[in-house]
């Protein structure tokens, strides 16, 4: 029994798993973790042994999550997250150490909301999943959020406050570019567009606000698949081709040198980015956060 509830201290399963999901692939994942496909698979096979339990569905062509794999996908990632969390620098004069997190994609406007703040602050930094990142908001795990505005639209618990607008590219295989001669519209029009599952809390469908975006011009899609990040939307273009939106600034991954990025007209400064607050937290942040916003 006591070796049945010994503590697993390795957690690089748990991010091979993770990653598996995120890029949709062994090789891909193999890829972003810099190890061979086999010991990725061996990884998630053992931990599949030691759980008892199948966590993928493997077939030829497709890999789905089963029903305790989707369970166990959203408790690594709150693992991971908080491991993380561990190594912060500790809280020497909490009074004056500002947390602030920021969806994927977003820390360069993190970073110019900083360059804003009073000296007399600390500031540490988190990259969030945008899954918990309202809750934890609300929670108190951190101070401020730095988001789309379109996750926030009618929610009464949370503050916003803009910091820039930001333009959208649409990202593309570059072997399908060559095949279908530059002409993006055709190509999109026959391909899998990757976008990010935001999973908002019921008040605005965030997708589908995209998507509505997106449209203008003419500009289609085959069919849509989910993923959770947009490293892993440039991942799966790179490697397995479709197209995807992604930040403008965006860093794409390593080895991910198989991108054609085009900006078209109608995605330029259409995304308001924000400083989201708890409407109920310090008075002493709001204040200060609507100065350096102004």
């Amino acid at each position: 029994m006591e070796e049945q509830l010994a503590m697993k201290y390795n957690l690089m399963p748990l991010k091979y798993f993770i990653d598996v999901v995120q890029t949709r692939g062994f090789i891909s994942a193999a890829k972003r973790n810099y190890v061979s496909e086999t010991a990725v698979s061996s990884a998630i096979k053992k931990l599949e042994i030691d759980l008892g339990q199948q966590l993928l569905n493997r077939s030829a062509g497709n890999l789905s999550l089963t029903p305790v794999g989707k369970v166990f996908y959203k408790r690594s990632v709150n693992i991971l997250t908080s491991y993380n969390e561990i190594w912060h620098h500790p809280d020497f004069h909490p009074n004056q150490l500002l947390k602030i997190h920021f969806l994927q994609g977003l820390e360069n406007e993190a970073a110019l909301l900083t360059q804003k703040l009073p000296n007399n602050y600390q500031v540490s930094f988190d990259e969030e999943l945008f899954d918990n990142s309202i809750n934890r908001l609300l929670n108190g795990d951190y101070d401020l959020l730095i988001g789309f505005q379109l996750a926030f639209i009618n929610n009464t618990k949370i503050k916003l406050f803009p910091i820039k607008t930001v333009s959208f590219d649409l990202i593309f295989n570059s072997l399908e570019v060559k095949k279908y001669h530059e002409n993006l519209q055709e190509l999109a029009k026959n391909s899998m567009l990757y976008m990010q599952e935001w999973k908002s809390t019921g008040i605005l469908d965030i997708q589908t606000s995209m998507l509505e975006i997106y449209q203008q011009d003419n500009w289609t899609y085959k069919q849509i698949s989910g993923i959770n990040s947009f490293a892993s939307a440039c991942l799966n273009v790179n490697f397995a081709g479709g197209f995807s939106l992604i930040p403008h600034n965006f860093s794409l991954p390593k080895k991910c040198d198989n991108i054609h990025k085009f900006s078209p007209q109608h995605l330029l400064n259409k995304f308001e980015v924000v400083a989201a607050l708890n409407s109920g937290g310090s008075d002493d942040l709001i204040s200060l956060i609507s100065k350096v916003t102004t």
